[in-house]
């Protein structure tokens, strides 16, 4: 079984965190810190995640998922 990557854990815990409780955006440095990644490398996979289609930004540090972020954190 192959380890899960850390986009797949970001997604999950942004899916946790937003579509199971209601809410429509969260702040990227609460999921970030959930799962203990340093804010370099969190520009970096927010950047990626964002261009691949996966979250939008709101604002300057909320973001949510796209109807695409939440079929692949739903897997």
């Amino acid at each position: 079984m192959s380890e899960e990557s850390i986009g797949d854990k970001f997604l999950r815990k942004l899916y946790e965190k937003t579509v199971k409780n209601g809410i429509e955006s969260i702040d990227r440095d609460e999921i970030g810190n959930e799962i203990g990644m340093i804010n370099m490398q969190m520009d970096n996979l927010i950047d990626e995640l964002t261009s691949d289609g996966y979250i939008k930004k709101k604002g300057r540090t909320k973001i949510y998922l796209t109807d695409n972020g939440r079929k692949r954190a739903e897997f």
